[in-house]
């Protein structure tokens, strides 16, 4: 072992290298990502996401159009945004298929703080949305967060979130409404959906 690394600090053994949100933009303004139809920064690691076809597409605009007249009927100013990259911590930068948030982002990535509700559509990949993803959300606190799992014709509602993840979780079955636990006077019929 080279003697000026051993007192250093620096490891020393083979490990996976880590980005930062900084690294990733830079990588990404760079061209890096370009092959790929769309990525995130999860947990430092680099993730390409599936492209997204007719049964996923057309959910996530139905349920964005469903969110958004509710928010509307309620008047607090609530927006629906999709697909917005939201910075979270140093590590991670997910593109959230939905999201609601209490003002307009202007520039850069969306902070965590002015997220009220996230919502993924899984159709391939409800294991990393109930599983990294929830614990990702709810250590960054955002307060509530649904999958829209379209095999399984429900969504995961999840709530109080923790260091490792939701405490609490109910399955609304598509075609039944569904009513937001966090955001008072917040809810929408899934039939549409189902």
């Amino acid at each position: 072992m080279n003697a000026s690394l051993a007192g250093s600090g620096a490891l020393t053994t083979p490990h996976p290298a880590r980005l930062t949100v900084g690294d990733f933009l830079l990588l990404s303004s760079s061209g890096a990502f370009d092959r790929y139809a769309k990525t995130e920064l999860i947990n430092g690691v680099v993730t390409v996401v599936n492209a997204q076809f007719s049964e996923h597409l057309t959910a996530k605009i139905d349920l964005l159009l469903l969110l958004n007249e509710a928010c509307n009927r309620l008047g607090t100013g609530m927006r629906v945004w999709s697909e917005g990259s939201v910075a979270l911590g140093e590590d991670s930068m997910p593109e959230p298929d939905l999201f609601i948030t209490t003002v307009r982002p202007t520039t850069g990535a969306v902070r965590p703080e002015t997220i009220v509700l996230i919502v993924e559509v899984a159709d391939t990949s409800l294991r990393t949305d109930l599983g990294e993803k929830a614990i990702l959300y709810a250590v960054h606190g955002i307060a509530e967060y649904w999958v829209l799992d379209l095999p399984g014709r429900a969504i995961h509602q999840l709530w109080r979130p923790q260091a490792n993840g939701y405490s609490e979780r109910r399955v609304v079955k598509l075609g039944e409404r569904v009513e937001a636990v966090t955001i008072a006077g917040l809810g929408v019929s899934t039939e549409e959906l189902a």
